[in-house]
């Protein structure tokens, strides 16, 4: 789901390759000042929050062409957008507006305006002004300082009635030059924040959220008695705001009868209630194709649960809306649940709907919570994704509500494992190999070959295990549980690996590890800025045995490897039996997040990996 209300206007999703050029030191913001205004309303909107904001670019070196947009929805409205270059109004403004899609979750009515600042020459200036208005002050939830562009000073003004009760959150100030200051002027109270001199911040490759490292305000409506009005309670307590997702679940107009049909059509003869809910949960990823968007209310009120079902396409919300229908269908506990992936800083102690972008169901059983999150397309039962463990996720239970922690999964649920057994022949590698995968390694591979055509797979997924190399054959090829996502994937083939083996005089050299996962994975320390999240935590295990020729002995065993990081590992040994040698490799993901000054060392370890890989095995004969 988009911030509800966004106040940061330049267009990162949509152009990140412009902004990667264009964070330097061309574009400079040389001033910018935002206002927003609680006010009163009418009779529909009896709060609304008026936006205005002003920004002055400045060209240093080359003409270029800077892409701005700014978000809206049916619950924040774009009023004006006033253009300046030069210290004049741009000539056949047309900005584009359409609805935004993206591959993120929970995504709405969501609208983008976007347009092009042209600076035709060094020295160029130009201007920003927008207006905007949010109807319903709940989906004013958040105030970013920085810009993708070296900010010289920004400020921002938050002006609260006295009938207004609201609390404004600081998070990420550190390093950062931010005054604050609050006076009283007549009936408000004015606060004032000021930045200066920030760098630009755009997000890298596989960084986490910008919440978790952007300094911003999020702002917290809890109350308010408007002149011509009764007191108005938004999210004063997790109470409260619970209480409004429950008013827009009993809006849904769920209809149970051909819901049901279709869950007891799909567990007919199943007996065990854990085999049933398996059943219902795979049909629903395999058969409802998630589509980030859902009209009305700004994304938060789920689709009727027949409507998922006739269309066959629906949202995290609609998803999850049928999931729990089917499990009541079949006399089951079943509930929604809303959450915040890791892509959000925050937790339910900030009432405010920025704490959310997503929603799934669980299944309560005997005191058991079971986590079904259908968006997730090929993750078995009981398999929790990276991005929603140990997220706190607030559960329905009637008027009240339940509050847990979604658990965190070993990285052994990640699990990938190779094993081949082989012998010399000639300068050839020849035997068997059996790879399976578990979890999310598994759900990544199988993404790729559902999105194959079946008539291509067989030949897609030997060009994924040859990685490219033409002398790396498979035969005789046995795929395993391609469509059952409750158990591990698995395939079996015959390997004859071409000139594996080199052979000088009386000594053959080979690699016992041609995948050399994580050979390419180090940073440029220098120009990497923000920590890198892995997509999840993950296990890889390489394991090889290999039968020696008559006579044959080990030349040369290289050394084993021993790194074991507080957040990761990477072991990797030969060993000899009689006339077999065994090579194991294991690589451990402890947790995702590689912090900037984690980096050198990381590359260090990485030098140490590579290393062990291309140490060859020397045996003579």
């Amino acid at each position: 789901m988009l911030r509800p209300y966004i106040s940061i206007v330049l267009l990162l999703l949509l152009v990140p390759c412009l902004f990667a050029q264009d964070s330097d030191d061309n574009i400079t913001i040389e001033s910018a000042r935002e206002i927003y205004r609680f006010a009163a309303g009418d009779a529909s909107h009896p709060v609304v929050v008026k936006q205005t904001s002003v920004a002055s670019y400045l060209c240093n070196k080359y003409r270029v062409a800077v892409p701005i947009a700014e978000f809206y929805n049916d619950q924040v409205q774009l009023d004006e957008i006033i253009v300046k270059i030069n210290d004049s109004k741009l000539k056949n403004f047309k900005p584009v507006h359409e609805f935004y899609s993206s591959n993120g979750i929970f995504y709405s009515d969501a609208r983008v305006c976007y347009f092009s600042l042209p600076f035709e020459k060094k020295w160029g200036r130009a201007e920003v002004s927008i207006q905007k208005t949010a109807l319903d002050p709940r989906y004013f939830t958040s105030i970013y300082f920085t810009e993708p562009f070296f900010l010289k000073k920004k400020e921002v003004q938050v002006i609260v009635p006295r009938w207004m009760k609201v609390e404004l959150k600081e998070f990420n100030f550190q390093g950062y030059s931010i005054s604050r200051q609050t006076r009283a002027e007549g009936d408000v109270d004015i606060h004032t924040y000021t930045i200066e001199n920030a760098k630009a911040l755009v997000p890298e490759k596989q960084s986490p959220g910008m919440s978790w490292l952007a300094p911003h305000l999020l702002v917290l409506t809890k109350q308010a008695s408007p002149p011509a009005g009764s007191q108005i309670t938004y999210f004063n307590a997790l109470s409260d705001q619970y209480a409004w997702y429950r008013s827009l679940v009993k809006q849904i107009g769920n209809d149970a009868a051909p819901v049901k049909s279709k869950a007891l059509e799909l567990t007919k003869g199943i007996g065990d209630d854990t085999e049933k809910v398996k059943a219902l949960y795979l049909w629903v990823q395999e058969n409802i194709r998630y589509i980030a968007y859902e009209d009305g209310i700004a994304g938060f009120r789920p689709e009727k649960a027949q409507e998922v079902l006739a269309k066959k396409y629906g949202d995290c919300k609609g998803m999850a809306n049928l999931m729990a229908e089917m499990l009541k269908a079949i006399g089951l506990d079943g509930r929604l649940a809303w959450l915040g992936t890791n892509h959000i800083a925050y937790d339910y102690s900030a009432p405010s709907l920025a704490v959310d972008n997503h929603m799934i169901c669980v299944w309560m059983n005997k005191g058991q919570v079971f986590y079904l999150d259908a968006t997730e397309k090929y993750i078995g039962f009981n398999e929790i994704a990276e991005r929603i463990q140990g997220r706190p996720i607030l559960i329905e239970d009637g008027e009240n509500y339940l509050l847990r922690n979604v658990p965190v999964a070993n990285p052994l649920q990640n699990t990938s494992l190779e094993k081949r057994y082989l012998t010399i022949e000639g300068n050839d590698l020849k035997g068997k190999v059996v790879q399976l995968w578990k979890g999310e390694s598994k759900e990544w591979l199988l993404s790729l070959l559902h999105s194959t055509q079946r008539d291509k797979l067989e030949d897609v997924l030997k060009r994924f295990l040859a990685a490219g190399n033409i002398n790396y054959q498979i035969s005789n090829l046995r795929i395993f549980n391609l469509q059952d996502y409750n158990a591990d994937f698995k395939i079996e083939y015959d390997l004859l690996f071409k000139n594996a083996v080199v052979s000088i005089g009386n000594e053959m050299f080979l690699e016992m590890d041609n995948r050399k996962d994580f050979s390419k994975m180090s940073f440029d320390a220098e120009e990497r800025k923000l920590p890198y999240q892995f997509s999840f935590k993950n296990h890889m295990v390489f394991e090889t045995e290999l039968d020696l020729p008559v006579n044959a002995k080990v030349a040369s065993l290289p050394s084993f490897l021993e790194i074991d990081h507080h957040a990761y590992s990477m072991k990797g040994i030969y060993k000899v039996n009689a006339a077999r040698i065994t090579y194991q490799r294991e690589i451990l993901l402890k947790n995702t997040l590689l912090q900037p000054e984690q980096i050198p060392e990381w590359n260090e370890n990485i030098g140490r990996l590579n290393a062990f890989y291309n140490n060859q095995l020397a045996i003579s004969h």
